[in-house]
């Protein structure tokens, strides 16, 4: 049984070190009787502290490293896991806004659950602004930052607003083979605490912060693209919970090239053109039909998931190719980390298998 004492380490890994967030996080209300050690990492050798952050930490208020180079987000966490002795990690992102009762509430979780390998919070986003930030909704890619308010436990969480027991943790650290800005190292970490611990997080969903936009909503891929990086990264790591899919549109669009050869010599271009097209086309309007059915109906909006989603995807399969993985091709890891069946689908993946089945029987007969 895991036990602890009452002392809390709070580690934010930072690029800006901006004192409009920064200081609000620093001076959030603090429950009697326990011990909270700010450890703020900077992961840019260039920025100039402002004054009251040196106040702070020469007065012994934070701990503040500044990084020689830019080390990245998970060894920046590192650092700030191995200064502290704290029995509890709380991570923190450097642009949230937190609820004044942050710290309460994961006390309050903390002296509930004492043999806890962690807590995941809520980490929740303001109403859509646009259509790109209702096209982000809809593609399901704010999903897990609000997993607290949809379960009671999970494996993963994302490390805007996550807490973790050092003694589950023990020597594992965020690996260092993921993306530097992040992307698929706050699922592996913890995936591996839980299946070490044969337990999983709680989640606190009193436990809020809030998230901007990214971007301020503006349209933007290269994040996505870098989330798919890390998922790819994640599949041979956890091979006993990865399975075989139909292919997404960036998968689709790779056998459509392929079949190029035989379409020239039995059929045309012309042909392949149309289904080559018809691809992300097909994939347009089954988002867009997703998205209206959660109320988004700008047809932009269905636009716009299919960007993200072949951004995330192109992401991934670039990975697998460029690390020689390609017999992870079609292949997904269950984020839940349950054993999956060997293939899976849904009622979408069917629908659009049944619409290229038509379209390629028109083209040939």
């Amino acid at each position: 049984m895991l036990t602890t004492s009452n002392a809390i380490d709070i580690i934010i890994p930072t690029f800006r070190l901006d004192e409009q967030f920064l200081l609000p996080l620093i001076q959030l209300p603090k429950p009697g009787g326990w011990r909270f050690t700010y450890y703020v990492v900077v992961d840019n050798p260039a920025v100039k502290p402002g004054k009251e952050i040196l106040r702070l930490a020469e007065e012994g208020a934070i701990q503040l490293f500044i990084n020689p180079e830019n080390l990245g987000a998970a060894e920046s966490r590192n650092k700030g896991i191995n200064a502290g002795n704290g029995d509890w990690m709380l991570f923190l992102d450097d642009d949230i806004v937190a609820d004044e009762d942050l710290l309460f509430q994961y006390v309050k979780a903390i002296e509930a659950h004492r043999a806890a390998i962690g807590f995941i919070g809520l980490t929740d986003f303001p109403a859509p602004v646009n259509t790109f930030t209702r096209a982000l909704t809809a593609a399901g890619l704010t999903t897990i930052f609000t997993i607290a308010n949809r379960t009671e436990e999970f494996v993963w969480g994302v490390t805007a607003n996550m807490m973790y027991n050092r003694a589950a943790m023990q020597e594992l650290r965020f690996s260092t083979v993921f993306p530097k800005n992040g992307g698929g190292e706050d699922v592996d970490l913890p995936a591996q605490i839980c299946l070490r611990n044969n337990a999983r997080f709680i989640c606190v969903k009193e436990a809020r912060v809030t998230h901007p936009w990214w971007n301020d909503g503006q349209p933007h891929y290269k994040r996505f693209e870098r989330y798919g990086e890390g998922m790819a990264l994640l599949l041979p790591r956890f091979k006993q919970f990865t399975w075989y899919a139909f292919p997404n549109p960036v998968e689709g669009m790779l056998l459509v090239l392929l079949s190029a050869p035989l379409f020239f010599i039995y059929l045309s271009w012309q042909k392949w053109l149309i289904l080559l097209l018809a691809v992300p086309l097909i994939d347009m309007v089954i988002n867009y039909i997703r998205a209206s059915g959660m109320g988004f109906k700008e047809i932009k909006a269905g636009y716009y998931m299919t960007l993200l989603r072949c951004s995330n995807e192109w992401g991934m399969f670039k990975t697998l190719l460029t690390h020689g993985k390609l017999d992870y091709f079609m292949k997904r890891i269950n984020i839940d980390f349950t054993r999956p069946r060997h293939f899976r689908t849904n009622r979408w993946r069917i629908i659009k298998l049944v619409i290229y089945i038509v379209l390629l029987a028109a083209l040939i007969f």
